[in-house]
């Protein structure tokens, strides 16, 4: 995980230089990823909408030959 030193002062001096400062963690993109459990249920999700699209479009197609 990187660390990034910042500047805690509210107004920073003239020179760009700072009074205070602190460590900061900083997470990469693993914690913007969804869980297990998550991924899970958003892919059963999606696998039902497309299964529940695609019997829609089949049940509602006009019939050819009327």
């Amino acid at each position: 995980m990187p660390r990034y030193l910042i500047c805690t002062d509210p107004e920073p001096l003239p020179d760009g230089t700072c009074q205070t400062t602190a460590w900061v963690d900083v997470g990469g993109i693993k914690q913007y990823l969804p869980t297990t459990a998550q991924a899970t249920e958003i892919g059963s999700i999606f696998m039902v909408s497309l299964l529940t699209l695609a019997a829609a479009k089949r049940i509602l197609k006009p019939q050819k030959g009327l």
